[in-house]
């Protein structure tokens, strides 16, 4: 999968989802998904990475559960019978607030990160190029799900960190130091048309977004648009 083919993203869908994976799961694709916890009775959701539109064979069941402190289970489902679960005792998602959730498909594991960090790993089960659709359900709302081809990123199993640095404001009779935490730069210079993310740790005073390319010799407009867009959940 090339970048002039990558598969569009699905805007705003509604929750439960299902949809198809273009091409099925390949080494180095990464899937984002971005969207809300909901506030209500619900205590779980689920993303599944699953054979068709059944779920009698999901190869990858990343399911957060707000019960006994919350934790995150995940598990593999083959020919309608579940396997043995695998317990994250941590919970990386905060009812009402927005996330991002990215899944990178290894050649033995999904890598999962939350809102930029590493959260887990899951070794494969199942051959992950048998995975041809996933679906959301549960308890959240959906902004985009976008997909970014092999070789947009290399994650690290060990957690990605940002370093604090403090930058001096002059004040007329003082000075001032105020901390700041760089943006998150991304490793890879490419990346699909359109193209979503979330901002982690939203938009504040002092904080930078720096968007650079370069113009296709094709291109018939020279021009971008950057839309930071705040949305409010009821």
């Amino acid at each position: 999968m090339n970048v002039s083919s990558v598969q569009p993203p699905f805007m705003n869908p509604s929750v439960p989802f299902t949809g198809s994976i273009h091409g099925g799961l390949q080494e180095g694709l990464q899937i984002t998904v971005t969207g809300i916890v909901h506030q209500s009775s619900e205590t779980r959701f689920a993303v599944n990475f699953q054979t068709g539109f059944s779920d009698q064979d999901i190869a990858f069941h990343f399911n957060p559960r707000f019960e006994e402190g919350g934790y995150v289970v995940c598990n593999t489902k083959q020919k309608g019978s579940w396997g043995t679960e695998e317990r994250k005792m941590q919970m990386p998602f905060q009812r009402g607030n927005p996330f991002q959730l990215c899944f990178l498909v290894q050649s033995k594991e999904f890598q999962v990160m939350v809102n930029g960090n590493f959260f887990t790993q899951y070794s494969h089960r199942v051959p992950f190029h048998k995975v041809d659709a996933m679906s959301v359900t549960g308890t959240v709302g959906l902004t985009n799900i976008s997909f970014q081809p092999p070789g947009f990123w290399q994650a690290s199993a060990a957690p990605m960190t940002q370093t604090v640095i403090h930058t001096m404001q002059s004040v007329p009779g003082q000075m001032l130091s105020n901390p700041v935490i760089p943006p998150v730069m991304y490793p890879s210079p490419t990346y699909p048309i359109p193209y979503f993310t979330a901002i982690p740790g939203g938009v504040f005073p002092s904080k930078s977004i720096t968007v650079s390319g370069t113009v296709l010799p094709s291109a018939q407009r020279c021009g971008s648009c950057v839309k930071v867009i705040a949305s409010r959940w009821r």
